[in-house]
């Protein structure tokens, strides 16, 4: 009864627990007929053992084989298993006691209406695609915990609510022409983690204090148009000038090539000041290194002086008196 109540509280948390219709699912090859919750189905592996454990399995919504046959809608995970449901709420994963890493292998496009971790640190790798097909796509990541996903992420509507004090590292290069929210359950610390990828997004909305972490590969962020809630602190971490890009077109409320003033003080890069952070004019680049005309001046400033004091007349450079000789000597 409590892993059950853990997992009911934590879909219930999201708003995503909103259709009570249900529907029959055929077992196929089983002759069994299996009454699930549309909405909510829970990654186990195990069968009916309870919860769920670490094994690779893979991802899919037909199939006979047991292997097939990976989520369940008991969230205690002591349920027969079966395939997936398409637009189903996904949770990863039955009961409580997977606490590692563990990889799900997707091959396939899955529609979901959203993603709920709660219990370990899963992977999900494959050449298939993760699409939300909800008009509020949540992607809910509790704190703690890790959603990689080295597959193609898409969105019907173009956009995300990424939510929850946890951390999704994307493998993949991605695009969303609609809208990307951080941190819109108004839990602070949401983590993006772009790994080595590029991540192209119409309108990015930072609603709590979220992190975007370059990793230790390239990495270019590039967003139409950004508005930062005031009070909020976006951090920077792991960026590389030259290397890594963070570019706005747009940035509400921003003045271009102003430092140490708000919105642009609340972005904050690792390594740097809050007072440092400025949005370049010329390229709409947000950093916290002078842009190039800036070392420019400096340069030419100091190569102004230095060659000022060497046209100095020879009379007023000072130096040591020469030794006076008496008949030579």
């Amino acid at each position: 009864m409590a892993d059950t109540t853990h997992h009911l509280h934590s879909v219930l948390a999201v708003g995503k627990l909103r259709r009570l219709a249900t529907v029959c699912v055929w077992l196929v090859g089983l002759g069994l007929t299996s009454g699930l919750e549309a909405g909510v189905l829970y990654w186990d592996t195990n069968s009916t053992s309870k919860g769920s454990s670490t094994t690779t399995r893979t991802w899919i919504d037909s199939g006979t084989l047991a292997t097939d046959q990976n989520w369940t809608s008991d969230s205690a995970g002591r349920s027969a298993t079966v395939v997936y449901v398409s637009g189903s709420d996904a949770v990863f994963s039955a009961g409580t006691n997977v606490t590692g890493a563990y990889t799900v292998t997707l091959n396939s496009t899955q529609n979901v209406s959203s993603i709920l971790v709660e219990d370990g640190n899963p992977t999900i790798s494959g050449t298939g695609t993760v699409n939300f097909m909800d008009s509020t796509p949540d992607l809910t990541i509790n704190s703690n915990h890790t959603l990689t996903l080295n597959t193609l992420l898409t969105s019907s509507n173009n956009s995300l609510n990424l939510m929850g004090s946890g951390t999704l590292s994307l493998g993949k290069a991605t695009t969303l022409t609609g809208t990307l929210d951080l941190g819109g359950s108004g839990l602070a610390g949401t983590t993006l983690l772009l790994n080595g990828v590029n991540l192209t997004v119409g309108t990015l909305n930072v609603t709590s204090n979220s992190t975007i972490d370059f990793a230790s590969t390239a990495a270019t962020l590039n967003v139409t148009n950004l508005s930062i809630a005031a009070g909020v602190t976006l951090t920077i971490q792991n960026w590389a000038n030259a290397v890594d890009y963070f570019y706005a077109t747009n940035w509400s409320g921003a003045t271009p090539d102003l430092s140490n003033a708000a919105p642009m003080n609340q972005v904050v890069f690792t390594g740097f000041t809050a007072a440092n952070t400025k949005w370049q004019g010329y390229d709409h680049q947000i950093t916290p290194v002078p842009e190039p005309t800036t070392y420019g001046g400096l340069l030419l400033g100091s190569l102004t002086l230095l060659l000022a004091w060497r046209r100095r007349p020879a009379g007023v450079r000072r130096g040591p008196s020469p030794t006076p000789t008496i008949g030579g000597v």
